[in-house]
């Protein structure tokens, strides 16, 4: 990933990586981004969509650690895809529309 100029900007006006700041640029463009979107749509990086979708699912208060069957049968694929109609990830970061 190259760094823009932008996404440098950016960093020193918000308290997120170059990286970060440049994933969100990539997606809505160069014209669009500002440090405060990007700070108030990033919601952080995961390995998958699934994975995403299941730490979401535990930080707001969906699932508990004493779930039992059914709730430990859940289709994570199908409500990942569900999700990312709310967000869209670039290089492992995910960031909320707004």
């Amino acid at each position: 990933m190259t760094i823009s100029k932008k996404a440098e900007q950016m960093t020193e006006e918000n308290s997120l990586s170059e990286e970060i700041n440049q994933a969100y640029i990539d997606n809505v463009g160069e014209d669009y981004a500002t440090a405060d979107q990007v700070e108030e749509a990033y919601v952080g990086k995961y390995s998958t969509d699934e994975n995403f979708a299941q730490e979401l699912a535990e930080e707001i208060g969906a699932l508990s650690d004493n779930e039992k069957w059914p709730y430990t049968c859940i289709d994570w694929k199908l409500a990942a895809r569900e999700l990312m109609y709310d967000y869209f990830e670039v290089d492992g970061y995910y960031f909320r529309n707004l």
